[in-house]
């Protein structure tokens, strides 16, 4: 999904659909920015709003910085927001009006040195972005000099580490950023962690964690964020059948740990995917039959994704361990409102997808005599 011209598309949802926050004031409230810039003598600093509905942004105010660096803003708002400090060249610094009065320093030939007091979020998010910039930094120098050797039809084996290396980058990037929805307490951080996840997750990954994130926190911007994204994922859903050939739609639910997994992850191995649930007397009387495929060929690249169609965290952990599905078991305890049910266009279970290493569907709906015979012919 990461590549050289998305990263050129740099975009993060969260500033384009706008920010609340449970500390509305109808009648807004007085916040104050102060600091020093330095290098920036005889240049405007601007302060700029990032507005709801994905308006163009907005400039609350201006100033130009003396021989001292020193600056001044006073807003008013009624809810807490993203802003930025910009000279519109070189600098701009993300911040979060969840304090009456913050302190930025920085140095415009060294902004990345900033400096915050007061405002809790927007030192968190500072520290976000210092991190996930130095990681970015290395993929994309990985990603330029891949495309850059494949153009030049290179080496094998250089091209075949510098894949790796990507591969592990990209990885490390997205932990970081999953890491960070999930530990952070303030809602703004998470929703712009959340937007930046979109560059180089699938957008279903993003939508498992905004939804998890949204309905543990209960925070108007994450159930704002999930329900914006869901309505976007959905709408670039193919409507048409499932077919052997095209490429299956990604998977991304929570395991019985509740970390998010997903099926693209799973890749380079035939994949089952197998949607059952506890409920489901056929379903319990087929898994033996998938067991046996699983330990039959478990060993020669072939495993099994469970997709539980339950609403009872209790019933399905206790049906994995009494049917000994010894796989990956993911679900969102939705049952018939699960988001694989129309993606997967499941009208009834057991079902199943049968997958080749590139994640293209080579067969559907496969039980008993059907699964191990079409197994045993690929998987020689």
């Amino acid at each position: 999904m990461y590549s050289i011209s998305k990263y050129f598309s740099f975009l993060v949802l969260g500033m384009l659909v706008g920010l609340t926050s449970c500390k509305n004031n109808p009648n807004g409230s007085n916040y104050i920015v102060t600091g020093v810039m330095q290098h920036l003598e005889n240049q405007k600093l601007l302060l700029q709003e990032v507005p709801y509905g994905g308006k163009p942004i907005i400039t609350l105010d201006s100033t130009t910085i003396g021989k001292d660096g020193k600056y001044k803003f006073e807003f008013i708002a009624k809810q807490q927001g993203i802003y930025k400090l910009s000279n519109q060249k070189n600098l701009e610094i993300i911040f979060i009006n969840d304090a009456d009065q913050i302190q930025i320093n920085a140095d415009a030939d060294n902004y990345l040195s900033y400096q915050t007091k007061g405002s809790e979020s927007t030192t968190e998010i500072f520290q976000l972005l210092k991190e996930y910039r130095h990681k970015d930094s290395s993929l994309f120098a990985t990603l330029y000099n891949l495309d850059a050797l494949q153009k030049q039809n290179g080496k094998d084996s250089t091209i075949f580490w510098l894949q790796k290396q990507k591969g592990t980058k990209l990885k490390d990037l997205n932990d970081f950023v999953e890491n960070q929805v999930n530990t952070s307490t303030h809602p703004a951080v998470i929703y712009y962690a959340l937007g930046l996840g979109l560059r180089s997750m699938e957008a279903a990954k993003v939508l498992a964690l905004a939804k998890v994130v949204a309905e543990k926190t209960k925070a108007e911007p994450l159930v704002l964020f999930a329900n914006i994204l869901n309505r976007q994922v959905q709408a670039n859903t193919p409507n048409a059948a499932l077919a052997v050939g095209q490429i299956a739609p990604e998977i991304a639910l929570q395991d019985v740990t509740g970390k998010i997994q997903t099926l693209s992850s799973l890749k380079g191995k035939y994949v089952l995917v197998d949607f059952w649930a506890s409920w489901c007397g056929p379903c319990r009387a087929e898994n033996p039959n998938v067991v046996n495929a699983y330990e039959k060929y478990k060993n020669k690249n072939f495993t099994v994704l469970g997709v539980s169609l339950d609403d009872n965290k209790s019933n399905w952990v206790e049906a994995i361990k009494a049917d000994k599905l010894s796989w990956l078991q993911l679900s969102d305890l939705k049952k018939w409102e699960s988001v694989v049910v129309n993606t997967y266009q499941i009208d009834g279970i057991p079902f199943n997808v049968l997958l080749d290493p590139d994640g293209k569907i080579i067969a559907t709906d496969l039980r008993g005599d059907a699964l191990q015979n079409t197994l045993a012919s690929l998987l020689k």
